[in-house]
């Protein structure tokens, strides 16, 4: 049978679709995928590069911009021609007046970014000037490290740009729970060429909020990985999304110190990768540290991605080819099925298409022939049927019926004189099953007669087992006059006085209940007997379905000796009553047999 389903056109179709159209189509998408998947991966990483690089820049250009705006004191001029020179050195100027001209400088300076967010100023005798874009704070009396002159240790050059790590805000001044990072800048003497580049008139802090640097980040579009903004010179962090840089001194970026000493590049660093840029005019670094996990995570999501679609689009390809496949096969499949069933006997088969091509043709041409293939068959079983008649009646007709009853019924008187009265009555038995049997030609009875017939066969059978064996009937008046097919229930009687009692030990019976149902009547022979193996039962109900109507199994099981009477019954019932109408056999070991019959109710011969 499977053999079968795949010499179909629909399997030779499909099977041909798959392999010469789905799979080259999966294989080479999968071919080139895994061809660029390098290429894939460059591009990942050179955007992450990209990102890293854009938040440097970004940062550059803040450090510019508040390093610029430190840079005007140069530029600002007292009463019109002064330089803020002049301010810090002219001893003519009292504390208030210089004090009013170093706040309006540094409200000038505070205007000329956007990015501070306070200033401050010590000058050489050691006075701080400070303004805050928020009025409500207030500087500390502590802060020393944020407001001496002093900042710049052995090493550093004076004219230099020098950055303070990340701290919180409340450690310069009150009410604040901002983090900032400070630009710190001195205002040298240039009066002289000699006092330029040595002599400082003033330190200038400015500070930084640093989610200004998370804004940037944000701008960026990163969703994975940490950032950090790192100098390598001073070794402290400008920015990190952990406090705990800022204040416990922790160095995450420990393990890859190493790589931070050239201006840009990314790097695999164990199960991490590093993206790194420097910020340009400053030993300070844009790091960006992603697990290696979430790199390739993105990367395999796509593979994923891609697979998936290319999934849909051969199973949508796939379900399109089927749906236009099986419309396509659907006439041949009719015409199969019709024919199987021509096969099988069914001859009253059509099949109507309408499809308007040559499978249309075809049909009616099946038509035709299952139609006169009927009329033939039902010509020549009327005429085989005509000839089983003639032949019946002329062996009717040679046992000269009325001789033999003649000699019977003298054989039973001779019996009688000779005082022999239990053979007289077995003779007398087997003239009555003789008349039933040989008597009318109808094919149907009474069912009353064929109950008769078997009492009558139960006298012999009681004598042949010394009466261990008995008949018990259950059929009311109105149901004995029903009508059924002519020694319909012989068989299965035999078969359970043969079979089932003949080898039991001890008594036993047989018993018939006639019921009539709402449309169909019910007739049920069953007996204590030995029973049948249930392989064997199994094995004769299979002969009795998978054989076509007159063929007989001629290998049957060991326990249905009369395999062919039950044989004959069956397919007597599907020809005269319908195929709707037979038999069902149950048994047990040890417990007995039960032959159902369901008939036609018919309430005339």
């Amino acid at each position: 049978m499977k053999k079968e389903r795949f010499r179909t056109t629909f399997s030779k179709m499909t099977i041909s679709f798959v392999a010469f159209g789905l799979v080259p189509l999966l294989l080479m998408s999968l071919f080139f995928f895994y061809r660029y998947s390098g290429m894939i991966r460059d591009d990942m990483t050179a955007s992450y590069d990209n990102m890293t690089g854009y938040v440097a820049r970004r940062v550059g250009g803040v450090l510019d911009s508040v390093d610029n705006a430190m840079g005007v004191i140069y530029d600002y001029q007292y009463n019109g021609s002064d330089t803020f020179t002049d301010v810090l050195t002219d001893d003519s100027l009292n504390a208030t007046d210089r004090g009013l001209e170093i706040q309006e400088l540094l409200r000038y300076i505070l205007s000329q970014s956007d990015y501070i967010s306070s200033i401050r100023m010590v000058d050489t005798k050691g006075e701080i000037f400070s303004l805050y874009y928020s009025q409500n704070k207030t500087l500390r009396n502590d802060a020393a490290d944020h407001t001496a002159m002093d900042i710049f240790g052995e090493g550093d050059s004076l004219t230099d740009l020098k950055m303070l790590g990340t701290l919180p805000e409340d450690t310069i001044c009150l009410n604040s729970d901002d983090y900032v990072f400070t630009l710190v800048r001195n205002y040298m003497d240039v009066s002289t060429v000699g006092t330029a580049c040595s002599s400082p008139l003033a330190t200038l802090f400015a500070d930084i909020n640093v989610d200004v640097i998370r804004d940037i980040i944000a701008d960026s579009g990163l969703s994975q990985g940490q950032i950090y903004v790192y100098s390598t010179g001073d070794a402290h962090y400008l920015y990190s999304e952990s406090a705990d840089d800022y204040l416990n001194a922790s160095h995450p970026l420990e393990f890859c110190d190493y790589l931070l000493d050239g201006s840009s590049g990314y790097e695999q660093v164990g199960s991490q990768w590093v993206f790194y840029e420097n910020i340009a005019g400053t030993d300070t670094y844009a790091v960006l540290v992603m697990d290696n996990d979430d790199i390739m995570g993105t990367f395999f999501r796509s593979c994923m991605a891609l697979i998936v679609i290319l999934c849909f689009a051969a199973a949508f390809l796939l379900i399109i080819y089927l749906a236009f496949s099986i419309r396509m096969s659907e006439p041949t499949r009719r015409l199969k099925e019709a024919m199987e069933q021509v096969e099988g006997g069914n001859l009253d088969v059509r099949v109507d298409l309408k499809t308007g091509d040559e499978m249309e043709y075809v049909a009616e041409g099946f038509n035709n022939m299952a139609e006169s293939l009927e009329d033939y068959i039902n010509q020549v079983y009327v005429a085989e049927i005509c000839k089983k008649d003639a032949e019946l009646n002329a062996l009717k007709m040679q046992i000269r019926p009325h001789y033999l009853y003649n000699s019977l019924d003298v054989i039973r008187m001779t019996a009688l004189d000779q005082g022999d009265g239990k053979t007289a009555t077995l003779l007398e038995s087997l003239a009555k099953q003789l008349r039933y049997v040989m008597g009318t030609q109808s094919d149907r009875v009474y069912l009353r007669d064929e109950m008769n017939a078997i009492r009558e066969y139960f006298v012999l059978m009681r004598t042949r087992y010394e009466d261990r064996i008995s008949l018990m009937i259950y059929m009311s008046d109105e149901d004995g006059v029903l009508a059924i097919p002519r020694l319909l229930l012989q068989p299965a009687v035999e078969n359970a006085v043969r079979h089932g009692l003949a080898e039991k030990e001890g008594r036993g019976s047989v018993a018939i209940r006639v019921e009539r149902k709402e449309d169909y009547l019910e007739i049920v022979v069953m007996d204590d007997g030995v029973g049948i193996p249930g392989e064997e039962l199994q094995a004769f109900v299979e002969s009795l379905e998978n054989h076509e109507i007159g063929v007989i199994d001629p290998v049957g099981p060991d326990g249905m000796a009369d395999g062919v009477g039950m044989k004959n019954v069956y397919d007597r019932i599907k020809l005269n009553c319908g195929m709707e109408y037979g038999f069902t056999m149950q048994s047990k070991l040890g417990m007995g047999t039960i032959v159902t019959y369901k008939l036609p109710i018919w309430e005339e011969l």
